[in-house]
């Protein structure tokens, strides 16, 4: 956790289910460190939304492996972070992986990001014992 955000100090963490969709956070006392977030099955439109609300300025597009999806700059409750979210094909769903870490100059989280996507990519795919295929249908 320190190396990827740059934050030494206490955390706990906890998940929460939606209608949806499933997140997690990791948070101290005062703000969130990382965030994390699914949906089995989204729409193009989900992404497209995430994509607006990001910073322009700072963003990159995630690997076309990867999916439908991009690195932003993000501020949650006023602290800034680092996030990627992308729409790929699991099975026969279009499903939506997104990630907010911390921001900490001190790391190329562009790198650790898309790192993070291709495993938690893996991980989905077993979750739900689905294939992870071509990027998403429109």
């Amino acid at each position: 956790m320190a190396d990827l955000t740059g934050y030494t100090g206490r955390y706990t963490a906890g998940s929460t289910k939606r209608a949806t969709a499933d997140s997690c956070a990791v948070m101290n006392d005062v703000q969130s460190i990382v965030l994390t977030g699914y949906e089995r099955s989204a729409e193009q439109s989900v992404i497209e939304k995430w994509m607006r609300n990001g910073k322009e300025n700072g963003r990159v597009k995630l690997p076309r492996e990867l999916g439908t999806g991009s690195m932003d700059d993000y501020e949650v409750r006023g602290y800034p972070f680092r996030s990627a979210g992308v729409l790929f094909r699991c099975g026969d769903e279009n499903s939506l992986i997104t990630i907010y870490v911390k921001k900490n100059p001190a790391r190329d989280q562009d790198h650790d990001l898309t790192q993070l996507m291709r495993i938690a990519q893996r991980r989905f795919a077993e979750m739900f014992t689905c294939k992870l295929g071509a990027p998403p249908s429109s």
